[in-house]
């Protein structure tokens, strides 16, 4: 790695630190927050959802979506769609996969395991982009709350 890479991978090590602290929206198979109520019932989807064929589904859809935005939006190291398809698929094994879009100031992130993925900080546009393609992948996309 030579000296400009390096000032590059900590700009956007800084970048992605500062949008996590951002406001955030999240791209979910559900369309909205589960009650306390009905947690019980939720737990037991979310086993039997990361057990099965689902998650791996599930991620095909996640991994669809970044690769369509991809042609409106730059992700950070320029990744094919191949390499897109890979970082999701391998998400459930190395932990999870980020995915910067340094001109918009935006960042998509999926943890192992998690049932959807989070955008940070997205601009009205990207946001209403992400809406549409999450709609074509019968995806939902609402405003995140901090617990």
């Amino acid at each position: 790695m030579n000296m400009e890479q390096t000032i590059m991978n900590q700009n956007s090590e800084n970048q992605i630190e500062r949008l996590l602290e951002k406001p955030f929206w999240v791209v979910d198979f559900l369309p909205e927050r589960v009650s306390a109520e009905r947690s019980k019932q939720y737990f037991a989807v979310e086993d039997f959802c990361c057990k099965g064929q689902y998650i791996n589904q599930l991620y095909q859809h996640f991994a669809y979506l970044i690769i369509k935005l991809s042609c409106y939006f730059v992700i950070f190291g320029n990744p094919s769609p191949n390499e897109i398809f890979d970082s999701i698929n391998n998400c459930l094994s190395k932990g999870y996969a980020n995915f910067l879009f340094p001109a918009d100031d935006t960042l998509i992130t999926l943890n192992s395991g998690d049932l959807y993925m989070t955008v940070y900080n997205p601009n009205e546009h990207f946001l209403e982009m992400v809406k549409s393609l999450a709609t074509a992948e019968g995806l939902f996309v609402r405003r995140g709350e901090k617990l």
